[in-house]
């Protein structure tokens, strides 16, 4: 798997003092009509549980110059729960969830279904609203690093 590229995200949900994020790789886009995503959350995450009693989630796509906040959502400086939130500037769209301003896109989503396999739930949520920000160079990882795509 660490040579399929993914795009780095950070999952989001709850509302302060009680938000809860997450660094993925594991979401992508699931319909047009209606405007439907997936996300895949190892139930062992924060922000799991958090996910399953709100019924929402926000979908942030992070540009190139979000690698520090990719690493403290992945837990690697040890940071839990709330004090995550502490960098990067937040908003609520429609659902109350955090969404990351200036990301590349923000997808807020209400929860439609929510199946269990193996250690993750994948969430599937309808975008209920989202933001966009033109011109961003997105951030994947693969092979265990970062990158930015470019064009052929």
């Amino acid at each position: 798997m660490r040579s399929v590229p993914g795009t780095v995200s950070i999952v989001t949900t709850g509302r302060a003092p009680n938000r809860h994020g997450l660094t993925l790789t594991a979401g992508c886009s699931l319909s047009a009509a209606p405007p439907s995503v997936l996300v895949c959350v190892n139930r062992s995450a924060g922000a799991h549980d958090t996910i399953l009693s709100s019924r929402s989630f926000c979908w942030n796509i992070l540009g190139v110059e979000h690698r520090d906040l990719a690493l403290k959502f992945s837990g690697q400086d040890g940071s839990k729960g709330d004090i995550r939130f502490g960098d990067g500037l937040w908003c609520d769209l429609k659902t109350g969830a955090p969404s990351l301003v200036g990301a590349v896109c923000s997808f807020d989503c209400r929860v439609v279904n929510a199946y269990s396999d193996s250690s993750h739930t994948i969430f599937t949520g309808e975008v209920v609203a989202q933001t966009t920000r033109a011109g961003c160079e997105s951030l994947v990882y693969i092979d265990g690093c970062f990158a930015a795509p470019k064009a052929v």
